[in-house]
Parts: C-alpha cells; structure tokens; sequence
C-alpha cells in the first residue's frame, strides 16, 4: 500500500488489488485473475507471483523474506520448516523463474538469493515515514530515572526475546526494559523481572511516541530480513542497541548508529548498555548519526525512485522488443 500510495505521488497509477487468504494455499487460482486494461507492468510477492506472468507484461518480484537463507533456516519450527519446504519453496521458486525483474529488500537477502538462484537479484531497501519517525524535539533525559530501554517485537526466540530476563538482571535497576508485543504476540505482565515492564499494545500511528519515551533501543533479534525496528529507532533519533547479524548490521553501522555485540553475548550487551547510560553525549552523537543514516538510505523518496527507474527499463524493454 505505501509503495502504491508513494508511486501515484510521482505520477503513476497503480491498482491495487487485495485477494482473499484463502489463495495463500492455491496461488495457482489466481492466474484467472485479468489484470486491468492498459497495464503496463505487474509487481507481484513472491509467494503468488508466477501465478501473475502475463504474456508482453513485465512482472517484478519482490522478496521479502528468503526461506531459505542460511541464517534464516535454523529458527524455523519443525510445522513451519516443512510447510515452506514441501509447498512456500515451490511457489517462490516458480516465481523467480518466471520473473522479469527480481527484488529484495535488503542486501544481505539479495546476496543468499544470487548464489542459490545464479540470477540477477537487485535491492531495494524498505523505508520509514521520516515524517512520522522523527526525533524529540528538546529531549531531555532525566537523571533520576532508569535508563529506559525498548524491545519491540514478537516474544519468540528468533526475535532475541528469551534473552531479556538474564539481560535485566545483569543490567539490575539502574535500567528499565519497556516490552513491546509484535504484530502476533503479545508479552504477559506476569513473572517479568521487576526491572522489565510489558507495555499495552498501541497502533502504528503511536509508535514515535513510544519511541520518544525511551533512551536507546534494544534489538537483540538472531535473524532479520530488514531490520524496521532499528531503522524506525534512528529515524526517531535513537541509538541501538543488539547483535552484529543479519537486517540490523546491514541498517546499523557499529560505532556509529548503535553498539553491536557479538551473537547471544549478553554480557557485552549489558556493557554496552551501561556505556550509554554513563555518556548523554555518545547517545546524542549516535542517535543524530542514525538519524543521518535513515534520511541518506531508508526514505520513501529514494525506495520509490529505484522502482520507477526499474519499472521505467523494464517497460522500455517491452516496447522496443
């Protein structure tokens, strides 16, 4: 939807076309779908995209999440491997076959799909709303209070979030950890450490206000296709907080837009937290680096340019035959 709202924005005029879950397990039906007149190009997922080849219509793929990387595979659950093994692949791997134009959102997951695939892979990394995402005016921490830190996402092992109890006691109450749920699950208040505070959920509109209530963002996550909950933090101004792996090494530069410890080393982590609780300064210095970052590398302006120019070649191709 937001590529579709920031194309109309240029010029264009993309129809999108929403279709019922129940096509998630027969991607194939969707072949009898027309698509509107006079379209110029079709830019589909990758789980229903071969189903969208239409002859003398250029189609894009955009991959968001590659089931099969390497760095990705060993946090599957064992229902969850065998249904991307026995019919998510076969989908995805009719699609990039028949794809004019493959799309990831990151390099890393462009990287995995060029050595498997042996095929042109370009990346087109996602973005924040730098209007919406933005620093706190005036901000100010107060002294007397915890150093806050905020985890936003699911409460799964993927996500580093088994981690956050040893955290907490190794950081003790000089620090507060605010858990925020994702989109599936939620925390549970109950058995936390006192240290560790689960907070209601809140819809996307309030999240820079979440953010604004926070020092440093912490994002422990083993594995990342893109590393949002980063990108959204530097947009706000934030420094980060989590391990060198994956979407948050791509998005967080080490040193410079956050502190990136090694793999599941919690108690570098817990070090690096307390380096930034000692130095407004480093926080300030880092949260305006990410800043920076965001506005050079994850904006709508430079996302929607790179898929006009693709579209623009591929639609050129298939005029001039």
């Amino acid at each position: 939807m937001r590529l579709a709202e920031g194309l109309r924005r240029i010029g264009h005029d993309p129809q999108l076309q929403w279709f019922p879950h129940a096509f998630e397990l027969k991607p194939w039906a969707l072949r009898k779908v027309q698509p509107p007149p006079g379209t110029d190009l079709i830019h589909a997922g990758s789980w229903q995209g071969f189903a969208f080849r239409r002859e003398g219509i250029p189609l894009v793929v955009t991959e968001h999440q590659y089931i099969r990387h390497p760095r990705f595979t060993p946090h599957r659950g064992a229902i969850q491997s065998i249904y991307h093994d026995a019919f998510v692949a076969r989908c995805v791997e009719r699609s990039y076959r028949v794809a004019d134009a493959l799309v990831a959102v990151s390099e890393h997951v462009a990287e995995a799909m060029r050595a498997d695939l042996g095929q042109q892979v370009r990346t087109i990394h996602n973005w924040v709303d730098t209007g919406h995402f933005a620093p706190l005016q005036g901000r100010q921490r107060n002294q007397d209070q915890p150093f806050r830190l905020l985890f936003v996402g699911n409460p799964s092992r993927w996500k580093g979030a088994d981690l956050l109890p040893a955290l907490a006691d190794l950081l003790g109450e000089p620090f507060e950890i605010q858990c925020l749920g994702g989109l599936r699950r939620s925390f549970r208040a109950g058995g936390l450490p006192s240290s560790m505070r689960a907070l209601d959920p809140v819809d996307m509109m309030q999240m820079p206000g979440v953010y604004h209530g926070v020092d440093a963002v912490l994002v422990p996550t083993r594995y990342e296709a893109f590393g949002y909950v980063a990108v959204e933090a530097m947009a706000c101004g934030l420094p980060v907080l989590g391990f060198d792996s994956t979407g948050t090494s791509e998005v967080c530069v080490h040193g410079q837009t956050g502190l990136l410890a090694k793999m599941d080393d919690i108690a570098q982590l817990a070090e690096y937290a307390r380096m930034l609780a000692a130095d407004p300064a480093l926080c300030e210095r880092m949260g305006e680096a990410g800043r920076t970052r965001v506005e050079a590398c994850f904006t709508e302006a430079r996302a929607i340019a790179s898929y006009d120019a693709l579209y623009r070649e591929l639609t050129e191709v298939q005029r001039h035959g």
